[in-house]
């Protein structure tokens, strides 16, 4: 059984770009649409977009569809925090964990993730082309296009997908947790972190910071700007080793 959360402004389609050729035949896999994201239309309050809420709707779904066997989770950014969350509860048997790109930290808002409340004011007062000019004047933003230019293009589709500003609240509200305290991270079970050359939205220190909080090994792939396809192949090859035997 594989859990596979996407993340933050995503949807579950993304993680084909990680897991597509990775998992053995005939494993089960759930990837559910995140509150106010993809296919799924629930939006609601603050409250509603905690970490904490969102890894219990999450495993609330996992109970529905799993059949008590062992999970492993694969999680990418935002669904990396909450699959953290999930194995960490106690309501599951785990097999295996992955931690992609990971860019929570134990502050709310780290400087990384600065920029999706900047997003998220802009879609509150302006239509999208209007919105998508603002951004490339926000600091945020060029800070981001310096390092990264394929990064910062990637942040524009928080503008323009569908119904972006009805669900501004996730941009707004998420960014704003903390998805650990130092010294409490552990999960028990055999877990991997992947991370990113060059990721300003994802930085290496804070996948470190993953990795020395959990006592486990990091992988780093190519930079997303010397080519995305590659990039997302080397995920697939990794996860592909990590996941043999799962069921």
């Amino acid at each position: 059984m594989l859990l596979a959360i996407h993340g933050l402004g995503s949807d579950s389609s993304a993680m084909r770009d990680y897991l597509g050729g990775a998992v053995p035949p005939g494993v089960r896999v759930l990837a559910p649409d995140l509150r106010a994201h993809g296919a799924n239309p629930l939006i609601g309050e603050p409250a509603d977009f905690a970490l904490e809420a969102l890894a219990a709707e999450v495993g609330d779904e996992l109970v529905r569809f799993g059949d008590g066997s062992p999970v492993t989770i694969v999680g990418v950014s935002l669904g990396a925090a909450l699959a953290a969350m999930i194995a960490r509860s106690g309501r599951f048997p785990l097999d295996r964990v992955a931690l992609v790109r990971p860019a929570f930290t134990h502050e709310p808002l780290p400087a990384n993730l600065a920029i999706f409340p900047v997003i998220g004011r802009l879609l509150e007062s302006h239509r999208p082309r209007r919105a998508l000019a603002e951004l490339h004047r926000a600091g945020a933003w060029r800070a981001i296009a310096l390092e990264s230019l394929a990064h910062a293009r990637g942040l524009e589709a928080q503008l323009t997908q569908p119904r972006a500003a009805e669900r501004r609240i996730r941009l707004l509200e998420i960014p704003r947790n903390a998805a650990y305290r130092p010294g409490e991270l552990r999960i028990p079970a055999p877990t991997v972190v992947l991370a990113s050359e060059r990721d300003p939205v994802h930085p290496l220190h804070v996948a470190e910071a993953w990795r020395d909080e959990l006592g486990t090994r990091m992988l780093v792939s190519p930079a997303r700007d010397d080519g995305e396809a590659a990039m997302h192949a080397w995920f697939r090859e990794q996860l592909g080793s990590f996941l043999v035997g799962i069921r």
